[in-house]
């Protein structure tokens, strides 16, 4: 819960106390001050519905204050101020608010959103004839925080949880207070002014998400000295908003058993990202000068150190790319069966497959997925590059499970604490990363 919303709860609860008719003035006083927080709350925050019981209190209290309705009885008082501790505790423990660790590293992160249009591909989802447009997050290094805000977990979260709740069934006003928190990195904040250019990582989402699902990594990154690239794959993505104010919304696939079917959005996918690395490349050689905000990256991007992370159909794509890509110079597949042809073509590339604990990854009965899973990932990385990390399951390699201790408990994630779990990522990948790119 954010000051304004503690605020607000204590007051309930002050004005609980001192409920006295022979106090008008008192009470009078308090209901304003509850208005007030509740204003500025919806104004700077919105509304959350955790909250609910807490709006309805002070609506019921001015209303009672309105009627000149006798006193709190002290059975009352202590009934009302339990069920406003219960309100208070129980949705915050369920449905936490600011759950994101500080990353660990000597930089503070900044962050911005770009557009990157693609003219030498037809958008093939679209009606219409379009060039393929991609939506891409930037995180990187920065030291210049002050009267900087931070930024938001998600750039759109009411799309995000409309658009999500389309594609899932999942009611999406759950993931209210995990989407629309604010994260450890500054909006807009300038690049860190440095005389050796940094290496840059590409990070692609898992199917069905988007270039947010992964902050507990890309943060982490970004303040260990990397420019983190997350790209939002434009129609499998909810929550996709052009700065022309375009939604070009979600498509309804589903997974296939024909991996034929599934390479055919993988090779997208990886064109997504040479796109991108197309985009990088005239951005690091001055050709886009369009927007003031990236000059600030003209020449600072080491392009010689870059690399390709993924999770899930995402980390598939990175192994795909760096078959066909040699610009690639290091990938990481996080959990993520490697469709394509890398395991046809070979990596030449340093190529590490982060997977779940073996124990949970799919059921026994599926031998010849297993069997076949293991051979490509074998193929790819060589059986020295593939850690497999006990008690994890597939959405730990995102921050779904820190969303709700109800993931667990539905055994939707693994049962060791997420913040253990994402650590334990976090010094894998950047471990990798460093010995290969710095």
């Amino acid at each position: 819960m954010n000051a304004l919303e503690v605020g607000l709860v204590i007051l309930i609860g002050i004005t609980i106390l001192v409920w006295h008719t022979n106090k008008y003035h008192v009470l009078r006083l308090l209901l304003f001050t509850q208005w007030i927080v509740l204003f500025f709350q919806m104004i700077l925050f919105d509304w959350r519905w955790p909250m609910i019981p807490f709006y309805l209190f002070t609506i019921y209290q001015s209303i009672k204050l309105l009627m000149k309705k006798g006193t709190y009885s002290f059975k009352y008082k202590l009934l009302s101020l339990f069920f406003l501790l219960l309100f208070f505790l129980l949705p915050s423990f369920l449905f936490p608010w600011n759950t994101l660790s500080m990353p660990t590293g000597a930089y503070k992160v900044g962050t911005q959103s770009f557009e990157v249009v693609d003219t030498s591909r037809d958008e093939r989802w679209s009606n219409d004839e379009e060039h393929r447009r991609l939506m891409v997050q930037v995180w990187y290094p920065t030291d210049e925080t002050a009267n900087r805000r931070k930024a938001r977990y998600h750039d759109h979260p009411d799309l995000f949880m409309k658009e999500f709740t389309e594609l899932n069934g999942i009611p999406g006003f759950l993931l209210q207070s995990f989407v629309k928190q604010k994260i450890p990195a500054y909006a807009k904040a300038p690049l860190l002014n440095r005389n050796q250019p940094f290496p840059v990582v590409f990070f692609s989402h898992g199917f069905g998400s988007n270039r947010s699902q992964n902050h507990f990594q890309v943060l982490e990154l970004a303040s260990h000295g990397y420019i983190v690239i997350g790209i939002d794959h434009t129609y499998y993505s909810p929550g996709t908003l052009f700065p022309d104010s375009t939604n070009p919304g979600v498509i309804n696939i589903e997974f296939s058993e024909n991996t034929e079917v599934m390479d055919e959005y993988l090779y997208e996918w990886s064109n997504d990202a040479q796109s991108v690395l197309n985009w990088v490349e005239r951005l690091n050689n001055g050709g886009l000068q369009d927007l003031e905000c990236l000059e600030q990256f003209v020449g600072q991007i080491d392009l010689n150190k870059v690399a390709y992370i993924g999770h899930s159909f995402g980390g598939a794509s990175a192994s795909h790319t760096l078959a066909v890509d040699q610009r690639f110079q290091v990938g990481i597949n996080m959990d993520g069966f490697p469709y394509g042809r890398a395991a046809e073509l070979g990596i030449e590339q340093p190529f590490l497959t982060i997977i779940s604990d073996t124990d949970l990854l799919v059921d026994e009965s599926d031998g010849d997925y297993l069997a076949e899973y293991y051979r490509r990932i074998t193929d790819i990385s060589g059986a020295d590059n593939i850690i497999s990390i006990k008690g994890t399951s597939h959405l730990d390699f995102s921050d779904f499970p820190l969303l709700s201790p109800i993931t667990s408990w539905l055994g939707m994630t693994g049962k060791i604490p997420p913040w253990k779990i994402h650590r334990m990522i976090n010094q894998i990948t950047l471990e990798f990363l460093n010995d290969h790119l710095k």
